[in-house]
C-alpha cells in the first residue's frame, strides 16, 4: 500500500512528454553543475602548494563564473544556429579537457587559464539545454521535466565535493582535476550518441506565439530580435528574477559552511553538513514545485516563495546554535530557496519562441552567472565590515529584488 501511495504521488513528477530525452538533457545539467564546483573542494590544498591567499585561491573560482557569464549570450544565438544538443556535447568536451589541463598546470597562472577554459566550455550549457527542454516540452509538462532538469544539476553539485574532495584528499587535487575533466568528455560521448540515436521530437507549439511555424529563418534576423528583446519589460522582469535568484542562492551556499562554524563551533567536516542539507533540501523541492508551475499560477508562485525564502533565511540569524538544529534547519533553508528555480525556468519557457528560445535562455543565463560572479563577492565583502553573523541573513534583501522582476514580468508587452 506504502509504495503504491508513493508511486502514485510520484508519477505525475516524471510525467513528461519525451523522459529520454529530458534524462539525457537533464544528466548534462548534473555535469554542468559538477564543474560548477570542482574548485572550491581543492581550494585549500592550492593554498597550500601555492602558498595562495584565500583571496586569489577564490579568485580562481571568480575566473571560471567570468568566463561562464560572458559567453551564455553569444552561446545562446549559436544555439539557434547551430542545434543545442551538438552545443551541450562540444561544451561538456571543452568544460572537461580545461580542468585536465590545469591539473598539468606549473604555475598559478596556467591553473587559471585552464579554468578559464573549462568556463567558456561551460557556459554554453544553460542556453542549449534549457531551450532544447523549452522546445521539446508542452505547456503542461515544461514545469515537470524542469523540475527534473534542476534536481539533475542539485545531485551534480553533491557529487562534486564527494568526488573530486574524495579523490584529491587520496592523491593530490591534480588527479581530482583530472578524473573529474575526464568524467566529463565521458559523458560528452554518451550523450553525442545517444541524442543521435533517439527519435527527434516533433518541437512543442511556441508558448509565446501560437502562431510561430518553428521555421529557424535567417540568422541575422533572429540577432536583431534578439536585440530587440530587451526592451520589453517581461524581459527585464525575467532578467532581475533569474539574477536576484543566483545572487541569493550562491550568497547563501558559499558561506554555509563558514557560518555554521562561527555560529555552532562545529568543525568544519560537520559544518559541510548544513552546505549538504541544503542542496538536499533543494533537490526535493525543485522536482516538487516543477510540477507546481504546471497547474498554478507561476508568478503568483514566485512571488510568494521569493518572500518565503527572504524570511527564512531573515530567521536564520535566530535559530539555535545547537549543531543538530542547525544543519536540520539548512535543509528547510534548501528547500525554500530552491522553489522558485524551475518555476522562474518555466516562466521563461512560458515566453520563448520556437525560433528564439536559445537566445532568451541566453540573456537570462547571463544574468544569473552575473549573479554567481556578483553574489559571494558581495556578501563577502559585507561579511569583512560587518562580521558574517550579520552579513549572512543580509542576504534576505536579495528576495525583494526578485519580487520587483515578477512585477515586472506580469507587463504586457503585446
Amino acid at each position: 500500500m506504502i509504495h503504491q501511495f508513493l508511486t502514485n504521488r510520484a508519477a505525475p513528477l516524471f510525467d513528461v512528454t519525451y523522459p529520454r530525452r529530458v534524462v539525457l538533457i537533464s544528466g548534462a545539467h548534473g555535469v554542468n553543475e559538477f564543474f560548477s564546483l570542482a574548485l572550491p573542494p581543492i581550494l585549500p590544498l592550492l593554498v597550500t602548494d601555492y602558498g595562495l591567499t584565500y583571496a586569489r585561491a577564490g579568485l580562481l573560482v571568480s575566473v571560471y563564473f567570468a568566463m561562464y557569464a560572458l559567453f551564455q549570450l553569444p552561446a545562446g544565438f549559436l544555439a539557434d544556429r547551430v542545434g543545442q544538443a551538438r552545443l551541450i556535447t562540444l561544451g561538456t568536451v571543452v568544460m572537461g579537457l580545461g580542468l585536465v589541463g590545469a591539473s598539468f598546470a606549473s604555475s598559478y597562472l596556467f591553473i587559471a587559464m585552464g579554468v578559464a577554459v573549462s568556463g567558456l566550455g561551460g557556459s554554453v550549457y544553460h542556453p542549449a539545454g534549457m531551450s532544447l527542454i523549452s522546445d521539446i516540452e508542452s505547456e503542461t509538462t515544461v514545469g515537470k521535466a524542469m523540475g527534473v532538469h534542476e534536481v539533475a544539476g542539485l545531485l551534480g553539485n553533491l557529487l562534486a565535493p564527494l568526488m573530486i574532495g574524495g579523490v584529491a584528499a587520496l592523491t593530490g587535487w591534480r588527479t581530482g582535476l583530472r578524473v573529474a575533466g575526464i568524467f566529463g568528455v565521458l559523458y560528452a560521448g554518451v550523450f553525442a550518441i545517444t541524442t543521435r540515436t533517439a527519435t527527434q521530437p516533433t518541437p512543442a507549439v511556441s508558448r509565446s506565439d501560437p502562431s510561430s511555424s518553428g521555421s529557424p529563418g535567417s540568422f541575422r534576423k533572429r540577432v536583431f530580435q534578439a536585440i530587440r528583446i530587451p526592451i520589453a519589460l517581461w524581459v527585464l522582469g525575467l532578467v532581475l528574477a533569474k539574477f536576484a535568484f543566483t545572487l541569493q542562492t550562491y550568497g547563501v551556499r558559499t558561506y554555509a559552511t563558514s557560518y555554521a562554524v562561527v555560529r555552532t563551533a562545529m568543525s568544519t567536516g560537520m559544518a559541510n553538513g548544513a552546505l549538504g542539507m541544503f542542496l538536499a533540501g533543494g533537490a526535493i523541492t525543485t522536482l516538487w514545485f516543477g510540477s507546481l508551475a504546471d497547474r498554478y499560477d507561476r508568478l503568483h508562485l514566485i512571488t510568494v516563495m521569493f518572500l518565503v525564502a527572504g524570511i527564512l533565511i531573515g530567521v536564520t540569524a535566530l535559530i539555535p546554535g545547537q549543531p543538530l538544529v542547525f544543519v536540520g534547519w539548512f535543509f528547510v533553508l534548501g528547500m525554500a530557496v530552491y522553489a522558485t528555480l524551475p518555476v522562474v525556468n518555466t516562466l521563461i519557457s512560458e515566453y520563448a519562441t520556437q525560433e528564439s528560445s536559445g537566445s532568451l535562455f541566453g540573456i537570462v543565463q547571463t544574468a544569473s552567472a552575473l549573479g554567481g560572479v556578483i553574489g559571494p563577492a558581495l556578501f563577502g565583502g559585507l561579511a569583512e565590515k560587518t562580521g558574517l553573523v550579520v552579513a549572512y541573513p543580509a542576504i534576505a534583501v536579495v528576495c525583494g529584488v526578485a519580487c520587483l522582476g515578477a512585477f515586472l514580468t506580469k507587463q504586457d508587452i503585446f
